[in-house]
Parts: structure tokens; sequence; C-alpha cells
């Protein structure tokens, strides 16, 4: 072959080799699972510390509870990779606690430990929401993250709408380009209507949520966030989608939030039966 045929064949593999996704090119080197799950949650200034304390605690608490840990385990390979990312605004993201391979009941405590240990939030103050930005940062990630699997998911977490940054639908529909599914979860902890709440649940559809099989599950505050965030998890990690939309759910929540509240966890042993039953019901879509 001839030195300006080699070049050309040099460029041209270059060229076939720039132009294949980033996860087929790193397939052959990443550590196999079945989930590559990214957590990212709000911590901007309409979060207060206690507010993130309680996302924080429930997170910690669903990575110990044995119906999740069940739910990995049951997959084809029985492990999934996680990651928690902090975000706010344009220029705040950070991992705070890094991918982890989750197999069983012990690094899935480990990681929980881990999540546990970050009450305290990165920063102070910012009132900036960048959804966008996260969603663009989260992917980058994922795609850096040492692991290959046939599922990649960002879960993102929030209280209000993006106010800064990257659009968040056009953000959205880049990552999904990359093969990365976008779950929403609305907090409408400061939203006391319904019609309010219901605006912020159809921008996380219309706006964050994306892919094949995203779906978008609301909690009504962050005192439900632990049932909610475990309803979402088992959903997730199962690979199944709510056969309901998230304005049905949310109309459910409403309805039956003062009964299982009061009926339920007055009841000795009743708080744990509520939330398990709650998760089921909320992975079905049902009240």
């Amino acid at each position: 072959m001839t030195r300006p045929c080699r070049a050309v064949l040099g460029a041209f593999l270059l060229a076939v080799l720039a132009a294949l996704p980033v996860h087929q090119a790193r397939a052959e080197q990443g550590v196999r699972v079945d989930l590559e799950l990214l957590l990212a949650l709000d911590v901007s200034h309409s979060v207060t510390v206690e507010e993130h304390a309680a996302q924080i605690n429930g997170l910690a608490a669903a990575f110990r509870h044995e119906r999740l840990i069940s739910a990995i385990r049951n997959l084809p390979t029985g492990r999934a990779a996680v990651a928690v990312m902090f975000w706010a605004g344009p220029e705040n993201q950070v991992i705070a606690v890094p991918w982890t391979l989750i197999d069983g009941t012990e690094s899935a405590n480990g990681f929980a430990d881990r999540v546990a240990a970050e009450t305290e939030p990165p920063w102070d103050g910012l009132s900036f929401t960048a959804i966008g930005t996260a969603l663009l940062r989260g992917a980058d990630e994922i795609d850096s993250n040492g692991y290959d699997g046939p599922r990649r998911i960002i879960d993102l977490s929030g209280d209000d709408p993006s106010n800064q940054g990257v659009k968040a639908a056009e953000a959205r529909d880049l990552v999904v380009l990359r093969g990365i599914v976008i779950n929403g979860l609305p907090i409408l902890q400061d939203r006391k209507e319904h019609e309010d709440r219901a605006e912020l649940v159809r921008y996380f559809e219309t706006d964050v949520a994306g892919g094949v099989g995203a779906f978008v599950l609301p909690t009504l505050g962050f005192r439900d966030f632990p049932r909610a965030m475990l309803a979402k998890l088992i959903t997730e990690v199962s690979g199944r989608t709510p056969p309901v939309s998230a304005g049905h759910m949310l109309a459910s929540a409403e309805r039956d939030s003062t009964e299982r509240d009061g009926a339920e966890r007055d009841r000795p042993g009743g708080e744990q039966a509520a939330d398990n039953r709650a998760a089921d019901n909320q992975a079905r879509g049902e009240p």
C-alpha cells in the first residue's frame, strides 16, 4: 500500500472512531454492570439544611432496605454502579459519593453509610437552579465512570424549575442522544395548592424526563421523600415503568396522604408497613 493510501485509510479510521458513541467506544474498557445510576440531588438555596438532611437520610435508608438490595441481586449480573451528585447553580455540581459497585447487602450498606455522612450541603445560600447544566455534567460523569451497562440513568430530584444555565429541555435532548435515560422526582414541599404542584410535575414531565421508559414520580414533601425515593429506586432497578402518569400519582398522593399518615402510622409497627405498601403502590402508579 502506498504512503498516500495509508494516510487516507488512517484518516478514515480516525473519523470512524470519532463518530462512535462514547458508550460504544468504552464498552471494552468498563466493568460490566446491569445499571449505571447517577442520583442528582438539588442542594440550592430553596432546600434548607433540614430538608437536605431529610433527602440524605431518605436516600441512605433506601440503600439499606432489603427490597432494593433484593432488586439489585435479581439483575442478570446482580450488579449496579451508583453515585450521588449534588447540584445547584451553573457552576455548582460535585460528586458527593463516588461511583460504587453494589452487588449485595455489604456493598449497599457501605454506600448508604457514605451517603449518610453527607448531611451538610456543600454550598451556602446559592439561589440558582441549573437543571440543564446538572444533566450535562451528570452525563459526563456516567460516560467517564469506568463501568459499562446496558442501562444508564440520571435520577434528578428538585423542588423548582431551572432558572439559570442551559435550558433543561435542550440539555435533556442532548443527554438522551447519548443513550442516557432521565427520570425525575419533583419535591412539592413549598407548593400547597394542587395546581401549583401540578405545574412543577408537568415541567418535570415536559422539560426534564426523557429517554425510553423515562418517568416522573412526585413526592409531596421531604417528609415523604424516603418513601418516594425507595419506590423510585426499586422501579428504576427493576426496569419497570409506572403504568400511570405523574399527574395521576400526584392526585392519589394528595387524596390519601392524610388517611395514610393518620390511620397507618398510629398503629404499632404501622410505619414500616405503610412505607413498604406505599413504595409498592407508587412503583405501580397506584394509591
